[in-house]
């Protein structure tokens, strides 16, 4: 019995190691005028709340000339998201004080800002959203591996 309660243990570790890693790598592709940009998600409580939110269409506006930003269709509990962040460019993020989310696609710090909220991070298609000049739309959905 104490061979197949160890056996067992190990079964659901491994099945519980294969969850994470699937959550880890989770991806968004972004759809902006028929061109596509990929984000690899974080694993944390915000991002999960985001990822219930998809399939959607956002509209983003440029800000300050370094990121875009845009609303959640719903709000977002920063609760146990952790804080803190490089605001560096092609990061996915919430800016805590306004509860919305944006993308830099210009390095703005080298220094963690602990009302930034890392979402992702873009693996490709950086340029796609920087080009995008005032409003604009993306759809977002999770890709399906």
């Amino acid at each position: 019995m104490k061979k197949f309660m160890m056996f067992a243990l190990c079964c659901l570790s491994f099945l519980g190691a294969g969850a994470q890693a699937e959550e880890k790598d989770m991806k968004i592709k972004l759809t902006i005028d028929n061109q596509e940009a990929i984000i690899g998600l974080e694993d944390n409580s915000a991002t999960k709340q985001f990822v219930q939110m998809l399939p959607a269409d956002f509209e983003f506006r440029d800000f300050a000339g370094e990121e875009k930003i845009t609303n959640f269709p719903r709000p977002i509990s920063l609760e146990d998201a952790p804080r803190g962040m490089i605001a560096t460019a092609g990061k996915l993020f919430i800016y805590a004080p306004w509860k919305n989310m944006g993308i830099f696609y210009k390095n703005h710090s080298l220094i963690p800002d602990t009302n930034l909220i890392k979402l992702g991070e873009v693996e490709n298609g950086l340029d796609i959203i920087a080009a995008q000049k005032n409003t604009f739309k993306a759809h977002i959905e999770v890709i399906k591996e």
